[in-house]
């Protein structure tokens, strides 16, 4: 089993899911980010077996809202910033990337992954893994003691 929380794991999931689902180019992070905002979300996943722990990612809304619309293909006016299914799709997003990395981390066994939860979140302090669509992600991980 690969180091469980190799960042380049991390990244090599994010990069996937991210262009191969959600036709979105992953970022390295610009020495200048956007401005602060208040309309982040965190959206986490329980992940068990070998490895058990919670994957969370935080992004801003907006980018959230450009994931909905480049997965269902619809027109982004066509989707509301705030809807239930910009929140789901953040969900969906969490799930998708830590799937992936549970595949590269430890590719023969068998993982349980609950329900993602999408809660709003403050702006982290911490400085974003990648770039998506010019909006900064967060991705962490927390393995169970």
């Amino acid at each position: 089993m690969a180091s469980p929380i190799d960042r380049d794991a991390l990244e090599r999931a994010l990069t996937v899911v991210a262009e191969e689902s959600f036709f979105t180019m992953v970022d390295p992070v610009p020495d200048s980010l956007p401005p602060a905002q208040d309309s982040c979300v965190a959206a986490c996943v329980d992940f068990s077996g070998p490895l058990a722990g919670r994957m969370c990612c935080r992004m801003t809304r907006a980018l959230a809202h450009d994931l909905t619309s480049a997965f269902t293909g619809h027109r982004p006016e066509d989707v509301a910033v705030d809807g239930p299914e910009v929140t789901d799709l953040a969900g969906e997003f969490v799930n998708m990337v830590c799937g992936r990395w549970l595949t590269d981390v430890a590719p023969r066994a068998l993982f349980t992954l609950a329900r993602p939860t999408v809660e709003p979140a403050p702006w982290p302090q911490a400085r974003p893994m990648a770039v998506l669509n010019d909006q900064p992600i967060w991705l962490d991980v927390a393995l169970d003691s």
